[in-house]
């Protein structure tokens, strides 16, 4: 079974895929409480700007809130972030958007790139 096989495969307890949960485990032994409300980011990257702007328009049509950014400096793709506010992880928000970023890049041939969470203020000040 090669990389990319196992990187669809689905593990629980939250159904998320096999590098996500591990990226949320490692979270979780650093003593991040991954059901605390926090601010994530999500990226999905294309080579031009003709993909971006179609996948754009898909997730204005969904209501989905996002920001396009152009290539700039060293960076030759156009990427959309989709940042959330006070959303905890799990046990379903990382699965659904991460599912939705990966649909996106299929769909407009585009590559997600994957996530980040920021830290809450508690999670600093114990740090």
């Amino acid at each position: 079974m090669g990389f990319f096989s196992s990187a669809k495969k689905r593990v629980e307890p939250y159904g998320l895929l096999k590098p996500d949960a591990e990226h949320l485990a490692h979270l979780q032994a650093r003593g991040v409480d991954v059901t605390a409300p926090r601010e994530s980011e999500f990226a999905v990257c294309f080579t031009t700007q003709d993909r971006a702007d179609a996948a754009s328009s898909a997730l204005r049509a969904d209501r989905v809130r996002h920001e396009l950014v152009q290539p700039s400096h060293d960076i030759p793709d156009w990427t959309i972030l989709l940042a959330a506010r006070n959303q905890p992880l799990v046990p379903d928000f990382l699965r659904e958007r991460v599912d939705l970023c990966r649909a996106l890049a299929d769909a407009h041939q585009g590559d997600y790139e994957g996530w980040v969470a920021l830290l809450t203020e508690e999670e600093k000040a114990a740090g």
